[in-house]
């Protein structure tokens, strides 16, 4: 992992630039991007908004932190962004919700699609309007590992009608209508039998942390399935949230989250922190010309920069609803915890996310690996 301090191999952001066309973000010989705006670790805390007088821009309005206010004013955020490329959710989330009913309420129904939604806005706000960061010069076949929604396959498909774009999930809760060159099946990739077909140029992954057994089996299936030259994209987000203007309290509960986490991943055999491991297992697995571009983005309305700030909000609210769902299930049946330790452990996470005192971030990784030539000389 690149040094925090170093501003320049930890842009905040990217500059404009065309991934459709061939030229990508500009990355260097060293692996890292030449040119970065926005950047959040150069600042000192002073320079950004006062936390407990922030200036929060007029759009988001200017409630304290609610999660149910925030994720609604963030929910026509989203709705902007979609009719800025287009078209607009709402044309096929009817079908995605039908299959999240079985689970949710009806509020709770609401604001998991909408997470499930941002968390696609939020990738590409970071990507500065891009789905993906790889230099493709033209697709033909894609392959979405844990589509989810399959909200990225979809929007991939209609940018490239020529391409034919699988997203693969354990869930069948993709939408039943779709462009003709968008397909979806069901699938599991830990599973032994499990391949890739061959000739990909594209092969996405995005945060599948926690759901992968063995990473360097996968990565291999990966790297047999792509063209030669073809390209893997992995953008995982670092489950350590840090500061680096303030030393954080002893008994950080970010930290204490990060450990139960770890502790899950040696119980079940899947690491959350696959973020800082890509680049090596992918070296390993075959690919040449690794590149990785780390993101570190705020947690909370902090930054002055007003992308920064949208961006934080982004992350303060998937972090915070995100926190029951992610660690509750885990702790209890991975771990053995009871009810009492885990509230409470919610509890303190989610007061600390909340917490733009601390001006923390949490850094995202976008990992580019080309697949090299090669020749059977025998």
């Amino acid at each position: 992992m690149a040094d925090q301090k170093d501003p320049e191999r930890n842009p905040s952001s990217i500059a404009n630039h065309d991934v459709a066309s061939g030229s990508g973000p500009q990355i260097s010989e060293s692996g890292h991007p030449s040119s970065s705006v926005n950047q959040l670790e150069g600042d000192t805390a002073e320079e950004h908004d006062s936390p407990g007088h922030a200036e929060i821009d007029s759009s988001y309005g200017d409630a304290e932190f609610d999660t149910n206010s925030i994720t609604d004013t963030l929910a026509s955020s989203v709705k902007r962004f979609r009719e800025e490329h287009g078209r607009t959710y709402h044309s096929y989330g009817g079908e995605r919700s039908t299959g999240l009913k079985a689970f949710a309420s009806n509020r709770h129904l609401e604001i998991s699609i909408l997470m499930l939604r941002g968390s696609h806005h939020f990738w590409t706000l970071i990507l500065e309007g891009k789905l993906f960061l790889a230099p493709v010069k033209s697709l033909q076949k894609v392959l979405d590992l844990g589509t989810g929604t399959g909200i990225w396959a979809m929007d991939v498909a209609d940018q490239y009608p020529s391409a034919v774009v699988k997203g693969m999930d354990l869930s069948p809760i993709q939408p039943l209508w779709t462009a003709p060159n968008a397909v979806f099946e069901v699938d599991d990739y830990n599973h032994t039998a499990f391949d890739v077909s061959p000739n990909h140029d594209l092969i996405h992954a995005r945060e599948l942390l926690g759901s992968v057994l063995d990473w360097p089996r996968l990565l291999r299936k990966c790297f047999n399935g792509l063209t030669p030259g073809g390209w893997i994209e992995c953008v995982e987000p670092d489950i350590k949230v840090t500061s680096n203007h303030m030393p954080l309290p002893a008994d950080d509960p970010n930290a204490q989250w990060v450990e139960v986490f770890r502790e899950v991943g040696q119980q079940t055999g899947m690491t959350f922190e696959a973020a800082v491991r890509l680049k090596d297992w992918l070296e390993k697995a075959g690919f040449e010309n690794v590149e990785e571009v780390v993101f570190p983005i705020a947690v909370g309305s902090w930054p002055r920069d007003k992308k920064q700030k949208e961006l934080g909000m982004w992350n303060q609210v998937r972090l915070a609803n995100g926190m029951r769902d992610f660690t509750e299930r885990r702790m209890r049946n991975s771990l053995g915890k009871q009810d009492v330790e885990i509230e409470a452990l919610i509890a303190r996470s989610r007061a600390a996310v909340q917490d733009s005192n601390l001006y923390t971030h949490q850094n995202m990784s976008v990992s580019l690996f080309s697949k090299a030539f090669t020749y059977n000389l025998t």
